[in-house]
């Protein structure tokens, strides 16, 4: 007997999971494809300034995704347990199961097995995937602008990397050389300048791209259109100015793993400066995965209490959605405020363990409005008391 209670009870907390889970998937695919979309609508932009085929694009729109799941995790659980549970209490299954003799916290049990797996899911984002992927980002669009400079010199083709400047390249051996080289500087229009050579070679140094012009001379022409002629054995023109502005070559905060955040080296320079900021980052990476939990219990309390209303639940669900979205932006507030104060940075944990709490009350039968209510009829009575004695 007690086995086929057991059995009765796992296939109760498959078939609610089941009810979480695939509105979950179908949220977290809208929800990710549309910031996915305007992510990599910047991405592209990138890519075809940069001159990169369409598999640079889609890679790096991959590593877009972890910086989403992120944000999206959370609340695509949030609207998952809120459209379970208005399910069963639309198709009255809950009055069902509550006849039956379940208490709120057994209908609770697979949704917050749920909450845990993608809290779970969410660490794993926020402690590894996502720095792994925001450093990969960053290798590969510096990677695009060393390419970016070679992709100016086209063998047998004019091009123009700035408006008044034309390159010529006859021909481009392997290694980087190149033979027939011209480079017409017509940006001053009253000082155009002219740049031939014989060969030439493309090498990165610290500085950036550089041309190296062998064998040619320089043309020069000054206002009063009088020409001058320089010829040189060997001449560097410097290609770095037509990239994008290099980034420095240090970890923001989306990049750095959490002992980097929660222990910066103030011996650096921007470790020093964002100090704050990057230790507030490294709490938020704590706390974040932990509205899992808190939304999925704002979801059960607002609808698990089994009290009937004809006039449906719509009420209901819209205050519901409503607290869980103030919470979280609750929660981006305190990051800031903990930048700004590092002395209330056990806000960020503050937070979601006092939501958290009070959303497992509700479940359990505590009302805020009944204990209001009680609280200033309490105040009322006293008041009644001291002005009699008065």
């Amino acid at each position: 007997m007690a086995s086929d209670t057991q059995s009765r009870v796992f296939k109760i907390d498959a078939y609610v999971a089941r009810l979480v889970t695939g509105p979950f998937l179908v949220f977290m695919l809208i929800l990710t494809g549309v910031v996915w979309l305007t992510q990599s609508l910047e991405l592209l932009n990138d890519v075809i300034e940069q001159g990169q085929n369409i598999g640079v694009f889609l890679y790096l729109s991959v590593l877009v995704v972890p910086s989403i799941l992120v944000i999206v995790l959370p609340i695509g659980l949030f609207f998952a347990a809120v459209y379970c549970l208005y399910r069963l209490r639309s198709d009255s299954e809950l009055v069902v199961m509550y006849a039956a003799g379940m208490s709120r916290w057994q209908v609770a049990r697979p949704i917050f097995g749920c909450a845990i797996t993608v809290m779970l899911l969410a660490y794993l984002v926020n402690m590894l995937l996502l720095p792994m992927a925001m450093r990969d980002m960053r290798s590969v669009l510096l990677e695009m602008r060393t390419e970016f400079a070679s992709s100016l010199l086209q063998a047998g083709e004019f091009t123009t990397p700035a408006d008044g400047l034309t390159v010529f390249v006859e021909n481009r051996l392997p290694g980087g050389e190149i033979e027939g080289l011209l480079v017409h500087d017509n940006r001053d229009k009253d000082k155009p300048v002219s740049y031939i050579a014989d060969r030439g070679q493309l090498i990165d140094t610290r500085e950036g791209p550089r041309l190296i012009m062998l064998n040619g001379n320089i043309q020069r022409r000054d206002a009063q259109k009088k020409t001058d002629f320089l010829y040189f054995d060997k001449y560097a023109f410097d290609l770095s100015q037509f990239e994008n502005p290099a980034e420095e070559r240090y970890f923001k905060a989306y990049e750095r793993y959490l002992p980097e955040l929660l222990w910066p080296d103030t011996t650096q320079a921007y470790d020093n400066q964002y100090e704050n900021e990057l230790i507030a980052e490294g709490h938020a990476r704590i706390t974040s995965p932990l509205y899992a939990l808190v939304f999925a219990a704002f979801a059960m309390a607002g609808l698990l209490p089994n009290e009937f209303n004809r006039r449906g639940y719509g009420r209901r669900i819209v205050l519901t959605v409503a607290l869980g979205l103030a919470i979280r932006l609750l929660d981006l507030a305190s990051v800031g405020w903990a930048t700004r104060y590092p002395m209330l940075i056990g806000i960020q944990y503050l937070i979601p363990i006092a939501a958290f709490a009070g959303a497992c009350a509700m479940i359990g039968g505590w009302k805020p409005t009944a204990s209001l209510a009680a609280l200033r009829r309490k105040s009322q009575s006293i008041g009644s008391a001291e002005a009699s004695r008065s």
